[in-house]
Order: structure tokens, then C-alpha cells, then sequence
């Protein structure tokens, strides 16, 4: 049994430990309730006022309007790192949500509808978050999500930690100048929507910020077989998101384009069932059709015996 501060016992941890930069369930034994508890390693990138400034940003985050944002409840000291305690949801991560299933577009479109209008509200108070990824995202089974680690970019002054190494999600100008900015949501969003498509990522990982600047620059690894007529909607919001030139400039415009696009899929579904209600109303009438002919056949051909037989 693992207890953090003598208060929060972990619950679904291995005996070789906690891993830095996941999400563990805990309970808070001191309120009986459920919580998610992280660790921080206290890397190079880390600022000194880090703790202090995560702490402002975390009642910052509870004016956020959003049930898809989680809270931060408790920050602490642990080890050579910090704790996290967050507010618990009953889902698994976006990445093994999507490689346990087989997702939609429509079930994609629902999924990204809610990021973006959590992120949306985000922007309203003048905060971002510079570290989306597949694995702080959390989706339920009815494709509900919650939005982990808000506050954490920005609390170390812009610049992404990259807790164990992780920058395959960031933007070129993270990797370049360590400058984080709404932009810089859109384009992880770009990389966790085309996962949700291909679930591939969009970029090949480079170990170093260069070798990730090199691989971006190449553009985006899509043959043009992965495109079809259910996905070449959500693949065109993809490159917009992607873009460094014809991007997006505000979380409206990406709405406007998710919204216009369940519209479609939601006409296509709805004209395939009333071509699908014709055919079945069509072969009823044929069958029909053709059961009458064969029963005035049979009745002509037993007057035309009986006359025989007179």
C-alpha cells in the first residue's frame, strides 16, 4: 500500500512504483472520494516558481465553465518531484480508448466537438494549455472526455516540461523558441484527431526538439488511400490544424467546421435510411407484384383445364 502525504492511497499501482507523468486513481482518505494523483519529476525544465504559479493557475481553473476540464484539488511535495491531485473521472486514456476500439467519424466528430468547446472556454479566460496528448485525455463509454494537466505549461512560464522526453505532440514553435500559445493547442489537437483517424501519428517521433523540427517540416505522412469520402471531411480540419499558413484562427472557425460536418454525416445517415426504407418499400410492392401474377397464372390454367375437361 502506497500513501502520499499521508492522505491519498494509491490504488492501482505496481510494485515497481509510480511512473513519472501518469494518471494513478487514488482515494483521498481524508474527504472518502475517488481522485487522480500524478507525479512530476523535477527535470531541467522545470522553472523555480513552478508550484507557486501552478497553485494561482489552479483557481484560475475553477472559473473555467466546462464539465470536460478537470480540476486540480491538491498540489504537494514529493520526493526530488511534485504531486498532483486532480479530480476523478471514470474513464481510460484517449490512446487506449481508441486501440481498444473501432471509433466512427460520428463518435470522432462527438469526441472533438468537446475538446474543442472545452478549449474554447480555456481561451475565454486567457488560458491555454501547451501539453495535449492522447494520454491526458480521459473518454468514457458513452465517448464523454475530460481534459487532464491544464495549468501545468502555463504555470512554468509557456514552456512544455517534456516530462520523459515527450514532444511528439508539441508545435514547431515550442520546439523552436519554447513559446506556447493557443496555436500551439490547435496543432496537438491536429495530432490527436489524426490518431483518432489513422491511429497513427501524423509525424514520425524525433528523440531530439531538432529532429521532431526536421520531421514537421517534411508535412504530414498521409497517402492519399487513407482518404475516403466518410473521413476527407475531418482529414481537411486535420491539415487546417496542421498548417503553419492556412490555419485556423480562433476555436469558432474549427466549431463552425466540426458542426457543419455532423450536419453532413447526420443527412447522409438520415437519406440512407429513406433510400433504404424505398428499396425495402420497392421489393415489398415487387414481391407483391409478382405473387399476384402467379396466382391469376394458376387460376387461368385451372379454367382452361376445366373447359378442356367439358
Amino acid at each position: 500500500m502506497l500513501i502520499i502525504d499521508d492522505r491519498y492511497e494509491i490504488l492501482d499501482c505496481e510494485e515497481k512504483g509510480l511512473e513519472i507523468d501518469k494518471l494513478y486513481k487514488a482515494k483521498d482518505l481524508q474527504l472518502d472520494s475517488f481522485v487522480y494523483i500524478k507525479i512530476l519529476e523535477n527535470n531541467r525544465n522545470i522553472k523555480d516558481d513552478f508550484i507557486p504559479d501552478l497553485i494561482d493557475e489552479s483557481t484560475m481553473i475553477l472559473s473555467i465553465d466546462s464539465k470536460h476540464i478537470a480540476k486540480i484539488l491538491d498540489i504537494g511535495d514529493y520526493k526530488s518531484g511534485y504531486y498532483i491531485v486532480s479530480e476523478y473521472f471514470e474513464g481510460i486514456e484517449l490512446y487506449d480508448f481508441i486501440n481498444n476500439s473501432s471509433l466512427r467519424i460520428k463518435d470522432i466528430l462527438f469526441i472533438s466537438k468537446q475538446i474543442i468547446g472545452a478549449m474554447k472556454n480555456c481561451d475565454e479566460k486567457k488560458m491555454y494549455h501547451g501539453g495535449l496528448r492522447l494520454d491526458n485525455i480521459l473518454v468514457d463509454d458513452e465517448f464523454n472526455i475530460k481534459i487532464y494537466d491544464l495549468g501545468i505549461t502555463k504555470s512554468n512560464g509557456g514552456v512544455n516540461i517534456r516530462m520523459n522526453d515527450n514532444i511528439s505532440f508539441l508545435c514547431p514553435h515550442q520546439l523552436n523558441i519554447n513559446y506556447t500559445d493557443r496555436e500551439s493547442d490547435f496543432f496537438s489537437i491536429g495530432i490527436i484527431l489524426y490518431y483518432c483517424v489513422f491511429k497513427e501519428m501524423p509525424f514520425k517521433i524525433g528523440n531530439t526538439d531538432l529532429q521532431m523540427l526536421k520531421n514537421i517540416d517534411r508535412g504530414i505522412d498521409l497517402d492519399k488511400d487513407k482518404i475516403t469520402v466518410l473521413n476527407e471531411g475531418i482529414v481537411h480540419i486535420i491539415k487546417k490544424l496542421l498548417d503553419r499558413k492556412d490555419k485556423y484562427q480562433s476555436y469558432n472557425e474549427i466549431l463552425i467546421d466540426l458542426t457543419e460536418l455532423m450536419y453532413v454525416k447526420a443527412d447522409i445517415a438520415k437519406n440512407n435510411d429513406i433510400d433504404l426504407n424505398k428499396d425495402i418499400a420497392y421489393k415489398n410492392t415487387k414481391k407483391n407484384n409478382s405473387f399476384f401474377i402467379k396466382f391469376i397464372s394458376i387460376i387461368m390454367c385451372i379454367i382452361i383445364l376445366i373447359m378442356i375437361i367439358l
